[in-house]
């Protein structure tokens, strides 16, 4: 292996793929190289090749441990470490400071313990060696190891100790069949919100789903997206996933609020009727009656260092650093528009001083989302819910955002993720989003992983992983070409799942993987035996021949829906105005025939009768007058009862899909071409649970999951 080839090998740069027919495609060296490039990667000469590659080959073998170190809690426990010849033979001294406390400390030669890895560099022979310990508990623990005859030879790492799987409900083990809503929590219409549905909308969703027999309520990203948000509101492509969207925020239910209907309710009014959420009059309207409760909640409760101040300063204080230059990046946003990663050192001192009022103002806003967003989980808990909240982590965020401008040194901003070519996208599918590099990834540890998940994990039941696959591989698009110019970069799969794993167990927080698509087998497999579930889309569960798939074929450890975000609604999917917005955008695939993709639907739509019919839900007298009208109301209840008898242990319902709405609220593959991320739902909460379609159809689902 030449030194471009380790380069490759350790950045994780895949010479070759699988496509959605099965072919194996190679990528170009020159692809390759691309992707080299927009990692930082130096390929302009074979010495500067060469010092790379020596830095991610041979250098690891000469440092004992990588920042950090894992360990499996079902394996006999032990610890690695990476010695030379010369001190093979020699006595170490071992120290493990645990987590809660406490330590374990030991001596070990490493000549006279297992060998489980070697290198070979120049005719030296390093090994690695796995040194026996007393049981360690599962979590985060420091490492110190000394060299015995030489005091001053000492190395520091951190030591995971993960379990082997997720954190697993009692009615997991018992077979029980929760069931829950999903929704885009924005699209929510009430008498009472202000235009966007917010956590109070929330709360009195969770009351009308737990009455009905629900078990969880599924949630879009609630991330904080970029400013201007009505051009950013995608909640896929937040700016930064580890804080919220204060737009969320019932301001009315906090104590500084000031009433104002006089002045304000002709704003509301207008706001609640329109359509789609008017994002730049929402943010407006919000953030001007958060700026006036602030200087409310600091005169009455900072001066005073109240009760509620000081949860306020907690909250800052367990926040950390992170929230103070998610802070800084959004004040700097609104006035300078400076961009944070610009500013040393002193500079960034400088703006934290200067605008200290500002920032304390925007951590005042993930303070108040951060507790209403904690007492909606409490709430549903309190209703009888097993799982409450079932909140969702996009894959990245934007390249503009909080998230990517205060860790520049981990994200590679000329290169986005996306998908590679299929039938929907001739030359794959370009996101935006740029996309970690694994190797700064693994030599910091994990910590921004690690924060990820546990800011994702808080007040929830469960967390959706979207394209749980970046766990182990991303497609990356190169700079200045099209996505199938890419390749797939891998990540350190055993690492990530094992976090995602410990994290899980931690917060007693359930976690399905969104695996859908183009997914290796290996990769499923290692989901199954982590217990996180899978997510099973009834558009895209058929068997070989096109038929779906029996309901009692489904994957047991799964999420299973009949539709979600990113596919047509069934009124739409019926009707087929799908197809003919699809056509309209110039979506199809270049070569397919409107007509032909029309018959393809028809045959589908059949095949779904089929489907009910063997579940008893229909009969076969009836299929000509169904197929010759729109979906009704009946055969609506009909097709999301027969649905629910899947053996997937949890399964979901669409808002939209009990109002028979037809508007998707976001179109795969546009951006400006349609109006995403924008369109409300139909009827207003107060209502839609009233209707006694509704109650009939949810007290059938909730009879049929037990």
């Amino acid at each position: 292996m030449d030194n471009l080839d380790k380069l490759f090998y350790w950045r994780g740069i895949a010479s070759e793929y699988y496509n959605y027919r099965g072919e194996k495609v190679a990528v170009s060296l020159q692809n390759r190289q691309r992707l080299l490039q927009a990692m930082g990667v130096n390929t302009d000469s074979a010495e500067a090749i060469a010092e790379q590659a020596y830095a991610l080959d041979i250098e690891p073998w000469r440092n004992w441990f990588p920042p950090l170190l894992m360990s499996d809690a079902s394996e006999k426990p032990q610890f690695t470490i990476n010695v030379a010849p010369s001190d093979l033979h020699k006595t170490f001294y071992y120290e493990i400071f645990l987590e809660a406390g406490g330590a374990r400390s030991g001596e070990f030669v490493p000549a006279a313990c297992d060998e489980v890895g070697d290198y070979l560099y120049e005719g030296v022979r390093y090994t690695k060696r796995a040194i026996p310990v007393h049981e360690i508990p599962i979590g985060y623990h420091r490492l110190r190891v000394t060299h015995k005859e030489e005091a001053s030879k000492t190395s520091n790492t951190q030591l995971v100790v993960v379990p082997p799987q997720a954190y697993t409900p009692d009615w997991v083990v018992q077979g029980k069949r929760p069931w829950g809503i999903i929704v885009q929590l924005y699209t929510l219409r009430s008498a009472r919100n202000w235009g966007i549905g917010d956590f109070t909308d929330l709360k009195m969703l969770v009351t009308e789903a737990a009455e009905a027999g629900a078990d969880m309520i599924g949630l879009n990203p609630l991330h904080a997206l970029r400013s201007p948000i009505e051009h950013h509101c995608s909640p896929y492509s937040p700016s930064d996933r580890r804080f919220l969207n204060p737009l969320y925020i019932d301001p009315e239910i906090e104590p500084e609020y000031i009433k104002k209907t006089a002045d304000i309710l002709p704003i509301l009014v207008r706001l609640r009727a329109q359509d789609k959420v008017a994002y730049a009059a929402v943010y407006s309207t919000k953030m001007a009656v958060f700026r006036e409760m602030y200087a409310v909640f600091n005169a009455n409760e900072l001066e005073k260092n109240s009760p509620r101040a000081q949860k306020f300063r907690r909250f800052v204080s367990d926040s950390g650093e992170s929230l103070q230059d998610f802070c800084l990046y959004q004040v700097l946003a609104e006035t300078t528009g400076q961009e944070i990663d610009q500013l040393d050192e002193a500079q960034r001192k400088d703006a934290a001083n200067r605008y200290a009022e500002r920032i304390q103002f925007h951590a005042y806003l993930q303070w108040l989302a951060d507790s209403q967003l904690e007492a909606c989980q409490r709430h549903a808990r309190e209703r009888g819910m097993k799982l409450g909240l079932m909140r969702d982590l996009a894959v990245g965020a934007d390249g503009g955002g909080a998230e990517v401008a205060t860790n520049a040194h981990l994200f590679c901003r000329s290169a986005a993720v996306g998908a590679p070519p299929d039938p929907l996208a001739e030359k794959g599918q370009n996101w935006g989003l740029p996309p970690i590099d694994p190797a700064t990834l693994r030599s910091t540890g994990f910590n921004h992983f690690i924060n990820l998940l546990r800011a994702n994990m808080a007040h929830c039941g469960a967390l959706r992983i979207d394209h749980a696959m970046a766990l182990m591989r991303l497609w990356w698009c190169p700079p200045g070409q099209t996505a199938d110019f890419g390749a797939y970069v891998y990540y350190p799969f055993r690492e990530m799942l094992g976090l995602l794993r410990l994290e899980s167990v931690r917060n007693r927080c359930l976690v399905i993987g969104e695996d859908m698509g183009v997914v290796p087998a290996e990769f499923r497999e290692a989901l199954m035996r982590a217990n996180v579930f899978t997510n099973k889309l009834f558009y895209f569960e058929k068997l070989q021949d096109g038929r779906f798939r029996p309901a009692q074929d489904y994957e047991p450890r799964a999420l299973a829906m009949l539709t979600n975000h990113d596919v047509p609604t069934i009124a739409s999917w019926w009707i087929g105005s799908d197809l003919q917005l699809r056509q309209k955008l110039n979506l199809l695939e270049e070569g397919v025939d409107y007509e032909e993709v029309l018959v393809q639907r028809d045959m589908e739509k059949l095949r779904l009768l089929e489907w009910l019919e063997a579940r008893g839900l229909v009969k076969r007298d009836q299929f000509a007058a169904l197929l010759a009208e729109p979906m009704r109301q009946t055969f609506a209840a009909a097709l999301l009862h027969g649905v629910s008898q899947c053996a997937s242990q949890l399964f979901v319902v669409q808002l939209e899909d009990l109002e028979l709405l037809e508007e998707p609220v976001n179109v795969p593959g546009t951006s400006y071409q349609y109006p995403n991320w924008q369109r409300k739902l139909a009827v207003p909460l107060e209502l839609l649970f009233s209707e006694e379609r509704v109650q009939s159809l949810l007290r059938a689902i909730a009879m049929e999951r037990g």
